[in-house]
């Protein structure tokens, strides 16, 4: 009988193929797994940014009333919230940025280039306009090109919060990693 040389080590060559592919495919799916929890992520900054300016509004009837929240913030680039800093507690861009609006100008003073300050009393109108310089700050710092849009109409209140979201490609046709553009809207009546 004849003897078979070199059985064994084909048979591990072909174990570790199989475990390079294995290995592949787990890595593939941890990089997917990353980049759908990042859109989770920024989804979730999304909804707590319109719940913090919903309850200013809250806090400010009157300003809401009078429209002096409606209009546009943000467009300006952010770095998405990738260090894990920023909140809704109204307390970003307290550490010097630069605070840049990018807005369009609209009504509720969302276009104002200097920083409000109602460290003393101030009118409704003056709140707004910190309100919406604070959220647009929130808004920079944990969403990558995020504008915000409020629309007051006979006591109801829409949020529209837009950012890029990097998706993974499938299911959209377009290349893996592209850029498209995700949206949150939040109706409430005040």
């Amino acid at each position: 009988m004849l003897k078979q040389k070199g059985a064994t080590l084909i048979e591990v060559l072909v174990s570790v193929l199989i475990l390079a592919v294995g290995l592949l495919g787990l890595a593939a799916t941890q990089v997917m797994s990353l980049k759908n929890g990042n859109g989770a992520h920024h989804r979730y900054m999304a909804v707590l940014a319109a719940q913090e300016i919903i309850e200013r509004m809250r806090a400010n009837p009157t300003g809401t009333m009078s429209s002096e929240y409606d209009g546009t913030v943000g467009g300006s680039s952010g770095d998405g919230g990738s260090d894990g800093s920023g909140g809704s507690d109204g307390s970003d861009g307290s550490d010097g940025s630069d605070g840049s609006d990018g807005s369009d100008g609209s009504d509720g003073g969302a276009g104002s280039s200097s920083t409000p300050d109602c460290s003393s009393a101030c009118s409704d109108a003056e709140l707004a306009d910190l309100d919406l310089y604070e959220w647009e700050l929130i808004l920079s710092s944990n969403l990558p090109d995020a504008t915000g849009t409020i629309a007051h109409n006979a006591g109801v209140v829409t949020v529209t919060i837009s950012w890029s979201e990097q998706h993974t490609g499938e299911n959209y046709g377009v290349l893996d990693g592209d850029v498209d553009n995700a949206s949150f809207s939040m109706i409430v009546e005040l």
